[in-house]
């Protein structure tokens, strides 16, 4: 099976196999499924090892929530119920529980499988950042890789415990309202004014960790993350696919019929959801064709209320007045965004080649930029370059004051390629640079941003 084919929980298709919410497992050999007379499963009991236990056997008579009868056998009419049963017994012990894995049938598309784990189970992963980076600063570890656990199969239209592990491997929690707070007894932060909050705050402009500030101040018994906020506001937004693009459609078609030029398209995500928008309209695609030999494109303007990136194509005219060629609204700074992006300008604009684009030095977008535009010549912004050796030269500047200033200037307008060569080898010597330090790949990226290596294109000044 291609794990890598898998995007949500729904989409999984497997037979007899388990599927995790933290990671897609290797496939399990299952026993043979329940059928006929002979009704029976293997399980493993509370001294770990596997018995044959059969079916009518183990169903326990006594109905009370948490006697002495073993949970392991219990039978509950819904899968709902069993996950009811053992959030209730969670907290009441003083843990919080979360769904781990399912099975599910290929040709029925019937679920018969549930595990339900306490909520420190499993480790902590670090992604390549932050195992690469040594100044990110890490979140408090929560997973003990804690193995209780409570697995119950659907037999009969009905769900039996077949398996149950009650060892923690760290202490529990004895007070009340701190066991409230854990992420599967806290009702409160689901109710729908809890929601409904979030949301007019959302609308507002706060971010999510603002709003769980707020939320959580107005009541003392909610315990919401910005995480939570916005797995809230995501899925407010996907009860409302197509609408927030309604409007827009709408104004775009109001401009189209009063100017035949006028170009729009949009990106949306596979439920519909609006994720990008480009624009241009009849006069500024009039500008570009006149003097569009050069273009800067910069995405550090950001929509407050809404949280898209403001991205607009802007140029110099004839005058050296800054003229307006496009504009966008994108979701983010991937290199599918920005590949859509420049797909769409290149169209917009009738597949007219550019000299040089002007950008920030963002790694995905120069990818973009080498294959949608390979005949431009990809310049660095230099406001952003000097506000970055502002900001990591910093340590460099204060030890030697400003000799580096100096010399980092001297080299920067080195007008030949030798001359630049050579007062780099000096300042690599003198400073003590490293290699894979900043300024070291400042040094390998030259080409987009130092002026000797600029020289043979025309930029307007």
């Amino acid at each position: 099976m291609d794990h890598s084919q898998i995007t949500t929980i729904e989409d999984i298709d497997i037979s007899e196999s388990l599927v995790s919410f933290d990671d897609v497992v290797d496939l399990e050999k299952d026993i043979d499924e329940f059928g006929g007379d002979d009704q029976c499963e293997i399980m493993e009991d509370k001294d770990g090892d596997c018995r044959e236990y059969n079916v009518h056997e183990i169903v326990g008579d006594d109905d009370s929530e948490f006697s002495e009868t073993p949970i392991l056998g219990r039978v509950f009419k819904t899968a709902e119920e069993a996950y009811d049963f053992y959030n209730d017994y969670a907290e009441g012990k003083g843990f919080g529980i979360r769904k781990h894995y399912y099975s599910k049938n290929t040709k029925t598309q019937q679920l018969y499988r549930w595990r339900y784990v306490c909520s420190k189970q499993g480790v902590e992963r670090l992604n390549e950042k932050r195992v690469d980076v040594h100044n990110v600063k890490r979140r408090r570890d929560t997973r003990t890789n804690c193995l209780a656990m409570f697995q119950i199969k659907l037999v009969d239209e009905s769900w039996i415990v077949e398996n149950f592990n009650d060892t923690h491997n760290h202490p529990l929690i004895n007070t009340p309202t701190k066991v409230k707070k854990l992420t599967s007894h806290n009702d409160l932060r689901r109710s729908e004014y809890t929601k409904s909050i979030v949301c007019k705050l959302y609308q507002e402009g706060l971010t999510s960790s603002k709003i769980s500030k707020v939320v959580n101040a107005m009541d003392k018994e909610v315990n919401i993350t910005p995480v939570q906020i916005s797995t809230i506001i995501s899925g407010q937004r996907k009860n409302n696919v197509g609408r927030e693009s309604q409007g827009i459609i709408k104004h775009f078609q109001r401009k189209s019929s009063l100017d035949g030029a006028f170009y729009f398209d949009m990106h949306l995500a596979e439920d519909g959801t609006l994720r990008s928008v480009f624009w241009a309209d009849g006069r500024s695609r009039a500008s570009y064709a006149q003097f569009g030999k050069v273009l800067v494109f910069d995405v550090t303007y950001k929509i407050n209320k809404s949280k898209f990136l403001f991205a607009p194509f802007v140029g110099v005219n004839h005058h050296e007045q800054s003229t307006l060629f496009a504009a966008a609204l994108l979701e983010d700074e991937t290199e599918a965004t920005f590949k859509w992006l420049f797909e769409q300008f290149r169209t917009c604009m009738f597949n007219k080649s550019l000299v040089a684009i002007i950008t920030d030095q963002d790694k995905a977008m120069g990818k973009t930029i080498a294959k949608i535009f390979p005949e431009a010549r990809h310049h660095f912004c230099a406001w952003h370059i000097k506000k970055h050796v502002m900001e990591h030269s910093q340590a460099l500047r204060t030890q030697f004051k400003d000799s580096f200033d100096v010399d980092f200037r001297e080299w920067y307008k080195s007008r030949s390629f030798h001359e630049s060569e050579s007062k780099w080898e000096a300042m690599r010597t003198k400073y003590d640079i490293k290699a894979g330090s900043w300024l070291e790949n400042m040094y390998n990226s030259r080409h987009h941003w130092a002026k000797a290596y600029l020289k043979d294109t025309f930029l307007p000044e």
